[in-house]
């Protein structure tokens, strides 16, 4: 094993070695490289058990309430952990021009990886090239999905943005962006899901033979941007019904989404709002079921037969401020994500995963921070978030929450120390 480790690093070495030696004698149209990343040490603590991974690294929110005998909620209990997990590391190629466009490259990994099974070991974050001509730009790899913003996401302390009230996907995919002005533009994407997948079994976006649409529509004068994105993507649960007839029926949702951003001398303003259905492709609360009345989940003909599906809905908004300071910046963030059942009778499929945080009936946050750039490349600071989770006790035949308990509350800190080069 330690063999097999040795031979890879070697490898990777050499290909670095040979682009960089190609690089310095390619003439005039030389491949360069640009290394990047950063070292990040967090201290992470908890007032209440939540729900997260990556050893707390990626948070989510206050778990379900639990009571023992006495009453008492045994989730009531404090969590301390350090971590640099997030620490990540990339390379940005530049190249020669191909078909009179710029082209560019990025491969970027973390130690984050794809499970918590897995935690510290290598994840691929980014691996796509680019073409640019003079006013069309033309993406292929993996990288963030179209809702994911890079001009216009949350700027908090915490780890993945302010998820679930801000989507995260990163995959595979084919962008193309025209611009149209020199402030207005649009993109056409095609993606399938990868590690960032929807709640179900792997393999189903693949099965169902149609990719994840997304369209984007950009407005972006002098210190002001707006956009809106649709998207809708196909998922083909299985392959046989429980009768033993074969299916191929698909479970089609859409997304949409609109944001802004307002940049000023002193502070920076970002505002969004998503609504959409099973977007649990995001990390957010979403899912599907079986579209049946509560009769039909008594029938075993109907669990036997080709039934339709039916999609959660969800609604999230989010703003945040900050201040422009190069030296000391404050910043606050404010969301609220909601569960809104769906639009056809639900029947919950058991055992089969298909649903995403959907226990939830609404969730909030509010989390002040500060940082402090001691020079270009070194800051630390801090992050105070504010949680409050309320979960559903009781679901009306459209699985929309009507009854809900009491809030679970958690203030998770986080004080962190980054070198960024």
């Amino acid at each position: 094993m330690k063999r097999a480790t040795l031979i890879r690093k070697l490898i990777i070495i050499s290909i670095i070695l040979a682009s960089f030696i190609y690089s310095t004698k390619a003439g005039e149209t030389p491949v360069t490289i640009k290394p990047y990343g950063y070292v990040s040490y967090e201290i992470l603590y908890d007032t209440y058990r939540s729900h997260d991974t990556r050893d707390g690294e990626l948070y989510l929110f206050p778990q379900r309430p639990v009571f023992d005998i006495n009453g008492n909620d045994i989730n009531k209990r404090s969590k301390l952990n350090m971590l640099a997990v997030q620490s990540r590391f990339g390379i940005n190629i530049s190249g020669p021009d191909v078909f009179g466009a710029q082209t560019t490259a990025r491969i970027e990994a973390d130690f984050f990886a794809t499970h918590q099974d897995y935690v510290r070991l290598l994840r691929l974050r980014h691996a796509f090239v680019r073409l640019q001509w003079e006013s069309t730009e033309l993406i292929l790899g993996n990288t963030f999905h179209p809702t994911f913003v890079l001009d216009c996401f949350p700027s908090t302390v915490s780890f993945a943005a302010a998820v679930p009230f801000h989507p995260l996907n990163r995959s595979p995919q084919i962008r193309l962006t025209q611009d149209f002005a020199s402030d207005f533009s649009a993109s056409v994407s095609f993606l399938m899901h990868g590690y960032h997948n929807s709640a179900g079994p792997n393999d189903q976006q693949r099965n169902s033979g149609l990719p994840d649409s997304q369209l984007q529509l950009r407005y972006n004068p002098a210190n002001l941007l707006l956009g809106v994105t649709a998207g809708y993507k196909f998922l083909s649960p299985r392959d046989v019904t429980g009768g033993n007839v074969a299916t191929s029926k698909n479970v089609g949702s859409y997304n949409l989404q609109a944001f802004s951003k307002i940049t000023t001398l002193p502070v920076t303003m970002k505002f969004e709002a998503l609504y959409g259905e099973n977007m649990s492709n995001f990390v957010m609360i979403g899912g599907y079921g079986a579209k049946g009345t509560p009769e039909d989940g008594i029938n075993p003909d109907f669990w036997n037969s080709d039934y339709d599906y039916a999609n959660l809905k969800t609604l999230s908004l989010w703003t945040d401020i900050h201040s422009n300071s190069k030296v000391l910046q404050w910043g606050l963030f404010a969301g609220y994500t909601e569960n809104l059942g769906s639009d056809d009778p639900f029947l919950t499929i058991l055992g089969a995963g298909l649903l995403r945080y959907a226990d939830l009936h609404y969730l909030y946050r509010v989390s002040p921070r500060l940082t402090y750039f001691a020079s270009k490349n070194f800051s630390f600071g801090a992050e105070v978030a504010y949680y409050s989770a309320v979960y559903a006790e009781e679901f009306d035949i459209k699985r929309k929450p009507t009854q809900s308990m009491d809030p679970a509350i958690n203030y998770h800190t986080i004080l962190f120390a980054k070198y960024t080069f």
